[in-house]
């Protein structure tokens, strides 16, 4: 299943990016979200490049279904991984679920837009379970887009500091 989202920002994609290439950034984004047991597993800023990987555990922000609580447990343990061409403004966030045969993966484009900018998110989720996949993908999709607007506002926030 694939689907686009966009989130906006009030800065220039000049300030946006310097705060996607901070380790601090996703630091403080995962503990104003909640997330329980968030480790830096990986961190890496080469010239233009820019890598973290993260695990976290997180809840699902969606009422799961009887067919769904075999596959998806109620607290996830996510290992989450950005990675970033900060000259380009392009990106990679490939999202791994311990336990979960879901693939989840977004392409990330920042761009100038307005006054601000925008970061456009083409996410694309593939479940691998015959007859339920596209049950479970759905329902990742809804988990996603109900944290999008937590997710954006905590950017948002840590954004004023940069």
């Amino acid at each position: 299943m694939k689907y686009e989202q966009k989130q906006s920002f009030d800065k220039p994609s000049s300030t946006v990016i310097k705060m996607f290439g901070d380790r601090a950034y996703f630091e403080r984004k995962y503990a104003e979200l909640g997330f329980r047991n968030v480790e830096v597993l990986e961190h890496e800023k080469k010239g233009d490049q820019f890598t973290i990987r993260i695990r976290y555990t997180a809840t699902a922000d969606v009422p799961l279904p009887d067919f769904a609580k075999k596959f998806v447990p109620a607290e996830m343990n996510i290992v989450q991984r950005d990675s970033w061409d900060l000259k380009k403004k392009t990106g990679r966030l490939e999202v791994e679920l311990r336990g979960i045969p879901l693939k989840v993966g977004a392409a990330m484009r920042l761009a100038d837009e307005g006054k601000g900018s925008a970061n456009t998110l083409a996410w694309e989720v593939v479940c691998s379970v015959p007859l339920l996949g596209g049950k479970l993908e759905k329902l990742l999709v809804s988990d996603i887009q109900a944290k999008a607007d937590a997710d954006l506002a905590a950017s948002r926030k840590i954004l004023a500091d940069y």
